[in-house]
């Protein structure tokens, strides 16, 4: 808690001196909000023009790649809406099938801002490459900021440049924000899987997050950030293992628990009112959600500090993979919609007939709309 208090705090007082800076230099492409700010310059097209003529071949044979994969994360994300409604609708237990990503709600504050700000940056830089490797203009590229934390981007084309551009071009441009999505999740998935043992199937152990008074473990002085590797022999390296552990326990029994500060020994309590009715062995923890993955390099730092890494690794990597695919949907707003209508026009000019090109893309959007809906509204249902 102390540590997410100096976090606030050093926030508050960056995003102050930052809103203080606007307001008296008022710097050209700033607008200042209430909480928010959006900063717009033509000055970030040169840097994208010099990474677009760089290795102009291999920049054009990537976003070109990128539309069979982009092709492919929008069937992808039409088979997954429709099982997981079928598996939703046929399942005895009641479980949403989509769930919203909110920081601070249904993710960790924190650690989804900065992968979600890491998303939308890496998606619409790829955007503006794809746009300037094909010739087409870029009018103005934007970074958006909620408080000083830079939570989103934007790119703004030149619609008459882009409406010129072939539809190959204009698919390259279209497909190319899911494509740096998907190509950042690979990369972080393969960091974390080349730095941590067992990545991500294998952790070494759960890691306390906090420890409940008048228990087992605070006697013990098992404190938050604790590894628990075993207790009494069987492995505990997820929240079912040490759940299947404790199953054939009872209060008084006599355990001991492996960990990073060495092997604790002591009996169970029983379960205290407010945490549930059982009958079996109590510790007295709370458990983090992300699993602790043995490094195969330290690198100086802590497991609580190794542990922070594979949280925002996680949470960049889930982001972006379900950005990359869900946004190939054809569903208005997302990039999928008019890639989706462009390709037919393109099949279009090619043979196909125009009744079976627009009763295709009309189809698309209903399919993939209704399977989106359907699982939201099964969703809302059971909460109720």
């Amino acid at each position: 808690m102390a540590s997410y208090l100096v976090w606030v705090v050093a926030l508050l007082g960056v995003t102050a001196a930052l809103w203080l800076f606007g307001y008296l230099k008022k710097p050209e492409g700033l607008k200042l909000g209430y909480g928010y700010a959006i900063y717009a310059s033509t000055a970030l097209n040169g840097f994208v023009d010099g990474l677009a003529k760089k290795a102009r071949k291999a920049w054009s044979a990537w976003f070109t790649g990128g539309l069979l994969v982009f092709v492919g994360g929008m069937c992808l994300a039409i088979y997954y809406l429709g099982e997981d409604l079928l598996r939703g609708l046929l399942s005895t237990a009641r479980v949403a099938t989509v769930m919203p990503v909110v920081p601070g709600l249904t993710i960790p504050l924190v650690p989804g801002l900065v992968a979600l700000a890491v998303t939308v940056i890496v998606h619409e830089l790829s955007h503006a490459l794809a746009a300037r490797n094909g010739g087409v203009k870029v009018k103005r590229l934007g970074i958006i900021f909620v408080l000083a934390l830079p939570i989103g981007a934007f790119t703004e084309p030149d619609e008459d440049s882009f409406q010129a551009a072939s539809h190959a071009t204009k698919l390259r441009v279209l497909a190319a924000g899911s494509l740096a999505n998907l190509a950042t999740a690979a990369l972080v998935i393969g960091l974390l899987s080349l730095a941590l043992v067992g990545y991500p199937a294998t952790p070494s152990a759960v890691v306390v997050q906090s420890v409940i008074p008048n228990t087992l473990a605070s006697s013990l002085g098992i404190k938050a950030g604790y590894l628990i590797y075993a207790v009494n022999g069987t492995r505990t390296n997820t929240l079912a293992a040490l759940s299947e552990a404790l199953a054939s326990t009872h209060p008084g029994q006599l355990v001991t628990l492996v960990t990073n500060h060495g092997n604790l020994t002591g009996r169970l309590g029983a379960v205290p009112p407010g945490y549930g009715e059982s009958d079996k062995g109590f510790i007295g923890i709370e458990l983090d959600s992300m699993p602790f993955f043995s490094p195969r390099l330290r690198l100086g730092l802590s497991p609580s500090e190794w542990l922070q890494v594979e949280t925002y690794g996680f949470w960049i990597w889930f982001i972006n993979l379900n950005v990359g695919i869900f946004n190939a949907l054809p569903i208005p707003l997302l990039d999928g919609d008019q890639f989706f209508k462009e390709l037919m026009a393109l099949l279009k000019e090619r043979g196909l007939p125009h009744p079976i090109g627009n009763g295709l893309a009309v189809s698309m959007e209903l399919l993939a709309v209704g399977l989106l809906l359907a699982n939201l509204i099964f969703s809302v249902s059971v909460l109720f």
